[in-house]
This record gives C-alpha cells, structure tokens and sequence, in this order.
C-alpha cells in the first residue's frame, strides 16, 4: 500500500500509539484500584492463615501492577518526547520506515497495530529488527535471520 502524506499518516500512527498506552495505563490503574479494594475487604473478613496467604497474593499482583505502571509510563513519556510531524532520512525514534517485509513506526515496543487498513509494527529501537536499522537511510539493506532486508522508504 503506497501512503499518500507519510507525516499525516505517522501522526496518526503516533496518535494511536499514545491511545493505546493511556489505554494500558487506565487499564492498570483500575486493576490497582479493585485490588486496593480487595485488600481492604480481606483485612475486614478473614482470619489467621486464611488471611496472611490472601494477603500475600494481593501484595503480589499489586507488585506485578506496579511494574507494569512504570513500563506503560515509561512508553508514554518515551512517546511524549517524539515529535511525529518531523521528517526523518535516517531511521531513529519518530520514524516511519517502509521494509521490504511491512511497515514500522519506530517508537516503543507495543506491536502490531492497524491504521487505516494499514498493518504495521510499532518497535523500538532496542529490539533486534530496531537495533539492526537504527541509523540506516532508505535504499540501505540489512540481514535479518539470514534473509536480506530493503529499506524502501524513511519517514
């Protein structure tokens, strides 16, 4: 699929990366707030050993959603700091690169995602594919699992 404006379209790219985060980050603090909640009510109903193991568990997602808090701000300042309407020639935070294998958004690492029909990939630049690309310019070519890569367009 050829994109018509490359900078509209990564604004819409970026812009849908920022929703998801927020997204994820609404979702966890939601988690935190029913398990705060939790914690109060078995403080209140249990007893002994019953309520040492149920509250071991509670601290325990309430960690795993901690961790996870940070990574998800982490991402939302990470995408904070990238201005998606500056043209890039070489390939670093904030660009739109076109692979002989698809389309990316080089940011941080969520995945795959859909954009007006357009499928691609939102990296970072510290996974493999990422760090494998990172500075090269359109028409560069890379070698990934022993298979050649073109880099077609850099935006």
């Amino acid at each position: 699929m050829k994109i018509k404006n490359p900078i509209e379209f990564k604004q819409k790219v970026h812009l849908a990366c920022v929703k998801l985060v927020q997204e994820q980050l609404d979702t966890i603090q939601s988690s935190l707030d029913q398990l705060m909640e939790a914690k109060t009510n078995e403080t209140k109903s249990s007893a002994g050993d019953k309520y040492e193991t149920g509250m071991a568990m509670i601290q325990n997602q309430e960690q795993l959603y901690k961790r996870q808090q940070v990574e998800a701000r982490n991402r939302a300042n990470v995408l904070k700091s990238i201005d998606p309407t500056i043209e890039k020639s070489t390939i670093e935070n904030g660009s739109l690169v076109k692979l002989s294998t698809g389309w990316f958004y080089i940011a941080v690492a969520i995945g795959g995602i859909t954009v007006e029909d357009l499928d691609l990939f939102v990296i970072s630049k510290q996974s493999p594919l990422g760090a494998l690309i990172k500075n090269k310019k359109a028409g560069d070519m890379i070698v990934l699992n022993q298979k050649e890569i073109n880099i077609e367009s850099v935006h």
